[in-house]
């Protein structure tokens, strides 16, 4: 049938609630991001949250968050497949710019979870753009060679932060104009040579007159360095200083618990204002205080008047550093307590190992048990690749002599803190490319350093905290890899085995029951001496808490002497100091 001209067609109009549409669209992705997060073992919060925290990503290609097209085709050819949790969740929040405190465990994938975001938010800005720098003390355009960089990432050692290095670069592949320098000694080791040694820095020496100082290329964007090294430069007169931090983005602190840490060593015995000129703090937390005040004294221009954004990354959190990024952060930020923004990050159990390393522990009663013990495992049970931990640079050398004179087949070295740089490269380099069976080492190696296929971690000598024993087992079992970790320990260990059984149990490992009945019966015996002592000498108590391992050997040979007799607590009481 025919319409006629004049009649028009009837449409049928629907209005349709747009708020509706987008209020069941944002539950959905609630929903999922939810059920994420519980099936990855994730707990996030905020403390006084801004914005709605962003869900994880699935995929490195998400279009929730643009990753440069470069970086996904670097990440395809150093296969990363899919994110790990603790990288879903923190890429999406430091794509944001906001503060972030994370816990994830050894071997997760931390590196790339902060370097991914920090190269991408890089790469969207202009990294060709004028490297001249501005004072901005007065806003005079410098001439002086000086770097802006857009972040700097700290490291406890000199080992992990070439790896960051190393890491950031490959991911970096095929970008010009894009440089990323780890500081050394030898950049810039003139000028902090005339302040240590000249007090006037205007005076030059001849010694130093006509000596040209290796510095870093001007185009460097992100500067890996440990915060000795950094702090030391950022203490130099402003005329002096080869960074400035006008344009800083990021400060990223690796290993974060480490570099928080006090250490109650460097304070000075004597407080007289003279003796403290000459004090040099070797403390990591002592460190960190002039890069910080340097980010205070920030005023940036007005094309770029941005508070740098920190990021602190480790296996393991203690309550000390929380309370640190949530109280003390703020200030040294120079942002009020009430604008302040700080999101907690979580993946897995806190304090706890991952579940791919099978732990044990083995009692060798002496120190001459020890040596037997590991003779065996030398002989019938040590799988290759195998890292060792040691107390001391000393007693690494002592068990060096031993493997080397029990099977001369065995290649075994040792790295520590008095070796050369170069050395320590080659030492590492050998033990990743396989040229070394055994590595001996401290606790130099026991943060952050990623070995490929590490079989067994050998703790000859019980780690001092729980942190240290799941940074040290962490160099097994990575990235979903299958591990082994042994702990040799003796009569005088017993005082520090509490926090490795209560590790071993978060990790879901068996614990024997005699030795928990052992552990929790030196507990009880220790706080009543305790008790004993600080009502007769509070003095004295002060003086024996600050080295007091002489003191529970003999308790613990006390308690482990009279467990088969069974004697009631009360037997403590004839306990006495020699």
């Amino acid at each position: 049938m025919d319409i006629p001209a004049n009649d028009h067609l009837i449409g049928l109009e629907f209005d349709v609630n747009t708020s509706v549409v987008k209020k069941q669209k944002d539950k959905s992705k609630a929903s999922k991001a939810k059920q994420f997060r519980l099936c990855h073992s994730i707990k996030i919060s905020a403390v006084n949250k801004k914005r709605k925290i962003p869900p994880p990503i699935s995929s490195f290609s998400s279009r929730l968050f643009h990753i440069s097209d470069i970086i996904l085709h670097n990440l395809c050819e150093l296969s990363y497949k899919t994110p790990t949790p603790i990288q879903a969740q923190s890429i999406p929040v430091m794509m944001q710019s906001r503060n972030l405190l994370a816990c994830a465990p050894t071997g997760s994938g931390k590196t790339a979870a902060y370097l991914l975001p920090v190269l991408n938010q890089l790469l969207s800005t202009n990294v060709s753009e004028n490297s001249k720098c501005v004072d901005t003390s007065n806003g005079k355009t410098l001439s002086e060679h000086k770097i802006s960089p857009f972040a700097l990432i700290l490291a406890p050692t000199q080992e992990l932060m070439h790896q960051i290095r190393s890491e950031a670069i490959r991911l970096l592949r095929g970008i010009q104009d894009c440089y990323v320098a780890a500081l050394h000694k030898k950049h810039y080791s003139v000028r902090c040579r005339k302040r240590a040694e000249v007090n006037d820095a205007s005076v030059l020496t001849k010694k130093f007159k006509n000596v040209r100082e290796l510095k870093l290329p001007i185009s460097t964007k992100i500067i890996v360095s440990t915060p000795n090294r950094l702090s030391n430069l950022l203490s130099l007169p402003l005329d002096k200083c080869p960074i400035n931090l006008s344009r800083l983005s990021w400060i990223v602190v690796d290993e974060c618990d480490k570099m928080l840490e006090i250490n109650f060593n460097d304070i000075p015995s004597n407080s007289e204002p003279g003796n403290k000129t000459n004090y040099r703090p070797r403390g990591f937390h002592n460190q960190l205080a002039p890069i910080f005040k340097a980010v205070q004294n920030i005023n940036h221009v007005e094309q770029s008047n941005i508070r740098p954004a920190v990021a602190l990354f480790s296996a393991t959190v203690p309550d000390e550093v929380v309370s640190w990024a949530r109280n003390q952060l703020p200030a040294l930020l120079k942002a009020d307590n009430s604008e302040y923004e700080l999101i907690e990050l979580r993946v897995g159990i806190r304090n706890a190992a991952v579940s791919t390393i099978k732990q044990e522990l083995r009692y060798c009663a002496t120190e001459q048990g020890k040596l037997l013990e590991m003779r065996y495992l030398l002989a019938n049970g040590l799988a290759y690749p195998c890292l060792i931990f040691m107390q001391s640079r000393d007693r690494a050398n002592e068990i060096l002599k031993e493997i080397l004179l029990s099977d001369t087949n065995i290649l075994a070295n040792v790295i520590s803190s008095d070796k050369t740089e170069a050395q320590r490269v080659n030492v590492v380099r050998a033990f990743r490319e396989g040229h070394l069976h055994v590595l001996i080492c401290t606790d130099l190696l026991g943060r952050g350093i990623d070995f490929k296929g590490v079989s067994m971690v050998v703790n000859y000598d019980v780690p001092p905290s729980k942190q240290e024993y799941i940074h040290r087992i962490g160099r097994t079992g990575r990235a979903g890899h299958r591990g082994r970790s042994i702990t040799l320990w003796t009569d005088s260990d017993l005082p520090h085995m509490d926090s490795i059984l209560s590790v071993m149990k978060r990790s879901g490992s068996e614990v024997d029951e005699e030795l928990e009945r052992l552990v929790n019966e030196w507990k009880k015996r220790r706080v009543n001496l305790m008790c004993k002592k600080a009502k007769s000498d509070k003095k004295q108590l002060l003086s024996s808490a600050i080295s007091r391992r002489r003191g529970e050997r003999r308790l613990a040979y006390n308690v482990l002497k009279r467990a088969n007799k069974g004697n009631n607590a009360d037997a403590a009481s004839g306990i006495q100091d020699k």
